[in-house]
């Protein structure tokens, strides 16, 4: 139980950092006028608007709960710090600034400072976890599989999201347009939000290999199996950076067949550099375990 215990703290703070950073920024105003009204209902009232505000402070000192002391602990006290910041000046905003609305402003700074004050700590405690375990090999692969999984999560809500405003803008920029003739419009929008997200799963894919690969590494360095593993993956490599430079291509290509019957257009010229870099670096290391093998031969050999 106590051995689960920091990954339990780190859940919940993760988990109000996010929260913090999704709710939105007039349910923050709102709660502060609601302490407000809360603090001036009377002695009792008061009261309790403090305890709400000091507790509220205090959560991220549930991450000192993790068993040995380091250096940027102190995040967690400038989170707190923070938080009680932001929820004073949410109750009295005119002492920050006296334009109108101004509780929603401080609300997004409040949020967006805690959010990442959080998760800062979160990430610097997760990378001491991982240069400090026994099993490098197989802490690699839970590493990269994870990033994998949440870089796919987060990759597809936000082309979703992105998606969705594309199609409420151009719906509302031709209202004197059927919604069948706005429908070849959506579609194609549809099929690009499809397109940017290959090369991001792509990435994803060669993290997914290169976990396999330190899995592999972990039990036989040296053996035939890890080998041949390398090599293919190495040509796999290949065709991941050329299928994501296609991708790319593709993209401006078909809405430029479509021009005649799109009613909104967006034409990027990028580069999916993330993709073939990590496809370039995977295929290199793949190529050098065939060489750190040869190496290896000759030495046994020599002995």
């Amino acid at each position: 139980m106590k051995k689960n215990l920091p990954a339990a703290l780190t859940a919940v703070l993760l988990l109000a950092a996010a929260l913090a950073a999704a709710t939105p920024a007039g349910g923050l105003a709102a709660l502060g006028t609601w302490l407000r009204r809360l603090s001036l209902s009377g002695a009792g009232g008061n009261a309790a608007a403090w305890g709400i505000v000091l507790g509220l402070s205090a959560l991220p000192a549930l991450g000192l709960l993790w068993r040995g002391r380091q250096g940027y602990d102190w995040l967690l006290l400038l989170a707190a710090g923070e938080i009680f910041a932001g929820l004073y000046f949410l109750v009295n905003p005119t002492l920050l600034t006296a334009a109108d609305g101004s509780g929603t402003m401080i609300g997004l700074a409040a949020a967006g400072s805690v959010t990442a004050t959080v998760l800062a700590w979160a990430a610097l405690r997760g990378l001491q976890n991982i240069m400090s375990a026994e099993d490098p090999g197989r802490t690699m692969a839970l590493l990269l599989r994870w990033s994998a999984v949440t870089l796919v999560w987060l990759a597809v809500l936000l082309q979703g999201v992105n998606l969705w405003q594309e199609i409420s803008h151009t719906g509302a920029a031709n209202t004197a347009l059927r919604p069948e003739e706005l429908m070849p419009t959506y579609l194609t929008l549809t099929v690009l939000a499809v397109m940017d997200l290959i090369p991001t799963l792509l990435c994803c894919q060669v993290l997914s290999w290169g976990g396999e690969l330190a899995l592999r590494l972990e039990e036989d360095p040296f053996g035939e199996g890890t080998v041949a593993m390398s090599e293919r993956l190495g040509g796999r490599c290949a065709g991941v950076a050329a299928a994501s430079v296609g991708v790319c291509v593709a993209g401006n290509l078909l809405q430029f067949a479509l021009l005649s019957v799109l009613r909104t257009a967006r034409f990027n010229v990028s580069f999916p550099f993330a993709a073939v870099l990590l496809a370039a670096v995977l295929g290199l290391l793949c190529r050098y375990f065939r060489r750190a093998k040869a190496v290896s031969d000759d030495n046994g050999t020599i002995i």
